[in-house]
């Protein structure tokens, strides 16, 4: 006799089962910035496919293809803005380059804006922010802070409005120390931000904080790096919020010091640091008790060519609209942008992921969000570059990479932007481990990173696309 009790729940656990093999490769996928939703591939990863994804023959083809000249057609109105420069006819002309660690430290867009400015004249980096975690590998402008900055960005969970660099800085009257606590330690406070209150079974590291006595300031110098400047001419302050009676004191050269009261307004609100003769360096500090939000000081000229480097690790370029339209509409009253240009990618890349619908998607939004701000203005989307992946026969392409770049060059076509296939320009399937084993070495033994050497050839390819002259590429 069939023991009901045994079948029964066997049965049910079968049944879900079913559900799970036959439902859930049905749902669809669903960007959004609470719980996005990507497509399962159960009986894929059973069966072990998700080691060894195969990008399909339409996506190989898009992905090996060098940029047409249809492609890059959405730039020739900032070609036509070029010869316009060139010609006397403009004054300033601005990029935006936004990135993930890529760029960060100025890679690629330093040598970009040098070999711009060189052309077209200029001088200065641009937008700055306040912290950095490459300030010290960045080479175009020498840049410190003090540790009680608050620094919000895409990768920080906060409902905190972000500026156009990604971030919003907020001075604090205390730092946050990372310190190791012993199994018979507990925290003897609620100032351990992150502890747990129960005993731990081993040493861990915890934050507190620890109070800051003196303003949150930050300090900038000039180089002679390349990419740089020397000195600084013209120089903005960019911030909103500023509570009522918010003061701060700008040193320059370390000896004249200037105080200006900033505009408590919830508008972005401009500052004009300029001095009167250039100067080597300037320090602002911020009363550490007064919670403004600071998005970054700008160091440029009226006339020339200027490229922002906008660069945040492991951001993936979705949720652009964590920049508030209204903010993003002021910031481009004031900045004037003449291009903006996308490079995204490798941070959503992963071997076993089969369909980046959904990173299609979330992109669209993006760059809607920008074009919305910016509506004149051409957008340039720069595709993934090649990452190699350890296989049995050695490092290789990392197979979802062809379905990304396709996506990519998708987003490009369904927003009316520009797209330059850097993993074609760079070589193709395989290119990454060449640039790796190059001597002097192109990229990092991470085989995903371009060292500097490699992120010069970089921009020095994306200059000729910048300065119409892509059939000069490789």
């Amino acid at each position: 006799m069939i023991d009901k009790q045994f079948v029964r729940p066997l049965l049910i656990l079968l049944f879900a089962i079913l559900i799970i093999v036959l439902v859930f490769p049905l749902i669809p996928e669903w960007d959004n910035d609470v719980f996005p939703i990507k497509r399962m591939d159960v009986i894929g990863q059973i069966l072990g496919k998700d080691s060894l994804v195969v990008a399909d023959s339409v996506a190989l083809e898009v992905a090996q293809k060098r940029s047409t000249a249809k492609e890059l057609q959405p730039l020739e109105s900032f070609w036509e803005k070029l010869d316009e420069h060139q010609k006397g006819r403009r004054g300033q002309l601005r990029i935006a380059y936004f990135g993930d660690s890529i760029i960060e430290g100025d890679l690629v867009s330093g040598t970009l804006r040098k070999e711009l400015q060189a052309l077209y004249g200029g001088q200065g980096v641009g937008l700055v922010g306040i912290t950095s975690i490459v300030n010290r590998f960045r080479k175009t402008i020498v840049h410190s802070f003090s540790p009680n900055w608050q620094s919000i960005s895409f990768m920080t969970k906060s409902s905190v409005p972000l500026g156009i660099l990604g971030h919003t800085y907020i001075p604090q009257s205390y730092q946050v120390k990372e310190r190791t606590i012993t199994p018979e330690e507990a925290p003897t406070d609620d100032s351990l931000a992150t502890a747990d209150t129960t005993a731990v079974a081993e040493p861990q590291k915890v934050k507190e904080r620890v109070p800051y006595g003196g303003p949150a300031w930050v300090e900038y110098s000039g180089t002679s790096f390349a990419g740089g400047a020397t000195t600084f001419s013209h120089i903005r302050l960019f911030y909103s919020k500023a509570p009522e009676q918010t003061e701060i004191t700008v040193i320059y050269d370390g000896e004249t010091r200037a105080q200006h009261t900033l505009i408590p307004s919830d508008e972005l609100q401009v500052l004009n640091l300029s001095p009167a003769s250039p100067i080597r360096k300037i320090r602002l500090e911020f009363p550490a008790h007064k919670p403004v939000h600071v998005y970054g000081l700008s160091f440029d000229q009226p006339s020339g060519i200027y490229v922002d480097n906008i660069s945040i690790r492991g951001f993936s370029g979705m949720y652009f609209s964590r920049i508030p339209s209204k903010l993003l509409d002021a910031f481009a009253r004031h900045l004037n942008y003449d291009l903006v240009i996308l490079q995204y990618g490798e941070n959503v890349s992963n071997p076993k992921t089969t369909s980046y619908d959904f990173y299609r998607r979330g992109m669209i939004k993006s760059v809607e969000h920008i074009k919305a701000s910016m509506p004149e203005v051409p957008v340039l989307i720069i595709s993934a570059h090649d990452r190699s992946v350890k296989t049995a026969s050695g490092y290789q392409t990392s197979p979802d990479i062809p379905i990304l770049v396709h996506a990519q060059s998708q987003v490009a076509e369904e927003t009316g932007s520009a797209f330059w296939n850097l993993f074609s320009e760079m070589g193709g399937l395989n290119s990454m481990s060449n640039w790796v084993n190059a001597s002097p070495a192109l990229a990092s033994k991470d085989y995903t990173h371009f060292n500097l050497r490699g992120a010069t050839k970089v921009g020095e390819m994306l200059l000729k696309v910048i300065n119409n002259q892509p059939e000069e590429l490789r």
